[in-house]
């Protein structure tokens, strides 16, 4: 399945980004902790440059415990900033603060306010963050990509903070991240064969998560992905004419079930998949 999505918005947010770049401070960059790597805009670096960053690994709620804390490690030997962050809860604002006010004490005696962007890809959870930061809901958050329209400055004390539109990249040239971006919400449902990205989500998990799937859906043996879906179609009365299971409406509840964690908390890379360059 190959997936490219870079419609019009996303051109115009590079745009803006670049030209926001030089009025800020400090960059927060978010990405997923599904997806910790994969989900990062790999364009990020060059746009960059040497501006002061850090890194949130949102969504911590959803994923893998010990493989997010193998990230946070992953991160920190290569020198980054990094603070694993659930910005449902606000599990470890504290921790994020303090990275915040690291980075203020070196600017504010040069300037009145610090100011802070908030990027990341499509639904990374940015405006979530960054609600988080303010104490309120200052910017609209929604579980589709693409929600955050324009720019939005908040203000808490001295730090103005700005939410930017989620920043996919032109192409995805990996089809299994291609698959994996899909699967966490950061590509339009619009695009994607829902069927196919499931089979590849069940096959997936039959290899690393095996466990998880059989005890949710009381699955009794492992199968074939087709096959899989089928009797998870049957068990969830997910049915159409003459009592034949709907693949469709099967794919739908598997992938919704997995977006929302209900099958576990779950991470679809690891760190040692990319060694550490030394």
């Amino acid at each position: 399945m190959g997936i490219q999505w870079y419609p019009g918005h996303m051109a115009k947010a590079k745009r803006e980004l670049k030209e926001i770049l030089p009025l800020l401070d400090l960059v927060i960059e978010v990405t997923d902790a599904r997806l910790p790597l994969s989900s990062r805009n790999p364009d990020l670096p060059i746009l960059l440059g040497e501006k002061a960053r850090l890194l949130v690994i949102n969504k911590v709620d959803l994923a893998d415990p010990e493989v997010t804390a193998g990230w946070v490690k992953y991160y920190r030997a290569l020198g980054e900033k990094v603070v694993d962050f659930n910005a449902r809860l606000g599990e470890h604002l504290s921790r994020l603060e303090s990275l915040v006010s690291k980075e203020e004490e070196k600017i504010l005696p040069k300037k009145a306010a610090l100011r802070l962007g908030v990027i990341g890809a499509p639904n990374c959870g940015k405006s979530s963050v960054l609600n988080r930061l303010v104490g309120r809901s200052a910017a609209r958050v929604g579980e589709k990509p693409g929600i955050t329209r324009g720019r939005q400055w908040v203000k808490r004390g001295k730090w103005e903070i700005l939410d930017t539109p989620g920043l996919l990249w032109p192409k995805i040239s990996n089809q299994e991240t291609g698959q994996k971006l899909a699967l966490i919400g950061m590509i339009r449902p619009e695009v994607l064969d829902v069927e196919e990205l499931v089979f590849y989500l069940i096959g997936w998990l039959r290899e690393n998560y095996l466990a998880e799937l059989m005890a949710y859906y009381s699955l009794e043996r492992e199968e074939a992905p087709f096959k899989m879906l089928v009797e998870i179609g049957e068990r969830r009365g997910c049915l159409g004419k003459g009592g034949q299971v709907n693949l469709l409406r099967a794919a739908e509840l598997v992938w919704n079930d997995f977006r929302a964690g209900r099958l576990g908390r779950i991470t679809l890379e690891k760190p040692s998949t990319f060694p550490v360059s030394r």
